[in-house]
């Protein structure tokens, strides 16, 4: 699973990328829900499957 609770605030996602562990968090209250930390992540350049069990690729593993 690549989108795990957050260490300090539980209820918050953090996206995981499966190939280098770079963590992306989620930038506004809306992060707590999967759909919302992924649009935020994919306008910041990560791909992979649009769903919380990956993949997900970083800005930088990618390409």
């Amino acid at each position: 699973m690549t989108a795990i609770p957050g260490d300090q605030d539980v209820p918050a996602l953090i996206l995981i990328c499966d190939h280098c562990g770079r963590a992306h968090n989620g930038q506004s209250e809306a992060a707590t829900k999967w759909q919302s930390l992924w649009e935020e992540a994919v306008s910041a350049g990560w791909h992979g499957l649009d769903r919380p069990v990956g993949p997900h690729f970083c800005f930088r593993c990618a390409d």
